[in-house]
């Protein structure tokens, strides 16, 4: 059994892959469901391979009943209370041997990166990074919603901006601290313990990230 959380548009067979989008859970809904989302978000998903899951409370599934738990610049998006739960729910989900992979944006990277930029331009506005880089909350970037709209973009938590940052001795800690072993630093579309990552990993590297992996 093969978890990838958060998954967006990344749904590969032979996973479960689960998303706690409105839209994305809409889509799924036989012939009008498509419809019914637009009215609430534009992006439009082609697959509907999709489970709905929560990540804010425990999950459903049993003791030591998964092989991999998969997430990808999800983690960052939880509050501190969320992220340990999702650690404490991974540990307990994987069999003995299991595997956790967990991709999040590097704060060490970012900040070398926000330092260069700073540092060597001139003309352009180093903010434009930092902005587009930690994911901070900018003012009109869900246009004029009416009412109904509100109510459903309140009731999904938006903004979805980043909670929290990491790096990769931050992320290490939380492993060690959930009981995980094992623990590599890897990089993008390589896992030592996932033969499938070029399922949820595809082949372009969006984002200067920590790519963590350990064993229960």
């Amino acid at each position: 059994m093969k978890l990838n959380l958060g998954c967006g548009s990344i749904r590969p067979k032979g996973w479960i892959n689960t998303d706690s989008s409105l839209n994305a859970n809409i889509q799924r809904i036989p012939f009008i469901g498509k419809r019914i989302s637009k009215i609430f978000n534009p992006i439009e998903y082609k697959d509907s391979n999709l489970i709905y899951m929560n990540l804010n409370r425990p999950w459903k599934y049993k003791d030591n009943s998964v092989d991999i738990v998969y997430a990808s610049h999800l983690f960052e998006h939880l509050s501190l209370r969320s992220a340990n739960l999702f650690l404490q729910e991974a540990y307990r989900v994987l069999r003995p041997g299991g595997v956790i992979r967990i991709v999040v944006p590097d704060l060490y990277k970012i900040a070398k990166e926000y330092i260069h930029t700073y540092e060597n331009t001139e003309k352009e506005d180093p903010t434009q990074f930092i902005m587009w880089a930690i994911n901070l909350h900018r003012e009109g970037q869900y246009g004029n919603p009416n009412w109904l709209k509100r109510i459903v973009l309140e009731w999904q938590g938006y903004p979805h901006q980043h909670k929290y940052m990491y790096d990769e001795k931050s992320l290490r800690i939380k492993f060690n601290q959930a009981g995980f072993k094992d623990i590599l630093s890897l990089t993008y579309g390589s896992s030592t313990y996932i033969n499938e990552i070029a399922d949820v990993e595809g082949t372009k590297e969006s984002y200067l990230s920590v790519y963590l992996e350990g064993r229960k």
